[in-house]
Order: C-alpha cells, then structure tokens, then sequence
C-alpha cells in the first residue's frame, strides 16, 4: 500500500479513502495516478504532518481540511462552522428523489428549511428542474456558501432567503413539498458527542431546546399552512429527526393532524418522517 496512505490511517481515524482524498488533496492529484507512484515534495511533506496534527490532535473534520464532500451527484463546498451535510441525510433524499421522480410534474415548489450548505435543496433542484426551489436559513454565513455551491454546481432553479423558520415566506405562499434537517441534538448529548463535531460545527445547527424537538414542533405545526393539498403525492413534508425521537414526532404529528410514517435509516436508527396533510 502507499506509504503515505499506511502514515495517514495509522495516525489518524480516517478510513482508506478518506486517507486518499486527503492525499489527493495535498497533491492535487486523482488517486490513479498517486497509485502507480507517489514522491511528495518537502513542503507537501510538511502539509501532509500538519494535516494529520489537525486531524489527531485539533479534532478538525476532514471536510474542512479538503474544503468540500461529495453528497449524491453533487460536489459541495465546505467550510467552519457550517454544518458538514452526513451520508444518513444523503441517504433519505436519494429515497425522496427516486420515489418521487414518477409524480415529478405534480411538484412545482419545493422549500428547505434550515438548508446549511444547500446539500438538499440543490439535490432536489437538480433531479426536479422543472421546480422551483426556495431554500431559506437563519444564518447568512449559511447561506453565503449555499449559494457559492450553486454556482459551483450551475444550478439555477433555486433561490435562497434569510428568514428564522417561515418569518420571512409569505402567508400565501404554498409549497408542494417541503423539506428539513433541522437542529434536532438535545443540549445534554453534547458530552457525549464526537469533538470532530463539537468543537468544530455550528452548536446552532446542531442542537435545540425541549431534548431537541423545539424546531421540529414548528415546522411541523406551520408547515400546514405552507403546503398545497395534492393528493396524488405520497408525501409533502419530510423531516430528519434524532432516532431517540421517533415516538414524540408520532405524538405531534398526530396533534397536528398529519399523516406521518417514520422510516429508519441503513444504520437501522430512526431517522425520518414523512408526512402529509391529514
């Protein structure tokens, strides 16, 4: 194996390929050339032991290191504090994506709330061209490089609002689909969380008052208001949720008369809910 792969896993937690973007970063080089053969210079030696302390002993993420993830068909941008988007959210909206694509021209309209980077809006922009997408988020930071993602990605069916929740969404406006990953982490979690994230990620993007449901029972209770009866579509609210929490969104769903089913993730937590008006 590549000796520089071997230094790499040793002395960090990264996995093979994660050992090989950040070598592909630090060479700028795709990993089938750095194969047959690998000669870093002095200074890319010096990057590479800096890295690896970052790694080991600041707890840096390696997305912030290499400054982007790969999330479905997308390349995004990445940078502190904002949040890192993670493969169980990937995973739900590639399900949305596929069992939604037959209804596509039922779909028009699509919000994300609380969008961060912009990983689920865009995703959905680009299978769903035809939509509309407007993804809305308190923090501007967010949103700045949301739309730097945008235009990395040349996708222009989107459009991005600051706005706390639905503040800032006309009364009128109805969505055919509305979509989040809210900060759902109770605060107490907190000590027990990775120092990858907690020392590094927007706490505000991560963690909520009420064990982590204030959010979640917003948008649940306002969505309402926002989506555009149609019942052909399956599903018009899709929420991500804390697996600890499956049994209180069955409680507010049912409180606020909605549709919902839960679903688990391949990991085997729950992790979604998908909903419609009742």
């Amino acid at each position: 194996m590549n000796q520089y792969i071997v230094q790499i896993t040793q002395n960090t937690n990264l996995s093979t390929q994660e050992a090989w973007w950040l070598l592909e970063h630090i060479t700028q080089s795709p990993q089938t050339n750095l194969i047959i053969e690998t000669t870093l210079s002095q200074a890319q030696i010096q990057q590479l032991n800096q890295h690896i302390n970052q790694i080991s002993k600041e707890h840096k993420p390696l997305a912030y290191i290499i400054g982007w993830v790969p999330f479905l068909d997308l390349k995004l941008l990445t940078q502190p504090p904002i949040l890192i988007p993670r493969p169980e959210t990937e995973e739900w909206v590639y399900q949305l994506i596929s069992e939604l694509k037959t209804k596509s021209s039922q779909i028009r309209r699509i919000l994300d709330v609380g969008t961060g980077s912009g990983s689920i809006a865009l995703a959905l922009a680009k299978s769903f061209p035809l939509a509309q997408i407007t993804a809305i988020d308190i923090n501007p930071a967010a949103l700045a490089l949301a739309q730097k993602n945008t235009f990395l990605n040349k996708i222009p069916n989107i459009t991005f609002i600051q706005s706390d929740l639905f503040t800032q969404i006309p009364s009128r406006t109805q969505f055919d689909l509305i979509v989040s990953n809210p900060p759902y982490i109770d605060p107490q979690e907190k000590k027990t969380m990775q120092q990858t994230v907690t020392a590094w990620e927007d706490p505000s993007a991560l963690f909520c008052d009420d064990q982590g449901m204030e959010l979640i029972k917003k948008i649940m209770h306002q969505s309402r208001s926002y989506i555009t009866p149609n019942a052909q579509l399956p599903y018009q609210l899709v929420i991500e949720f804390d697996c600890s929490q499956q049994e209180q969104i069955s409680q507010v769903a049912f409180q606020e008369g909605l549709q919902c089913t839960t679903r688990k993730d391949s990991f085997g937590n729950w992790r979604t809910t998908w909903c419609k008006l009742a």
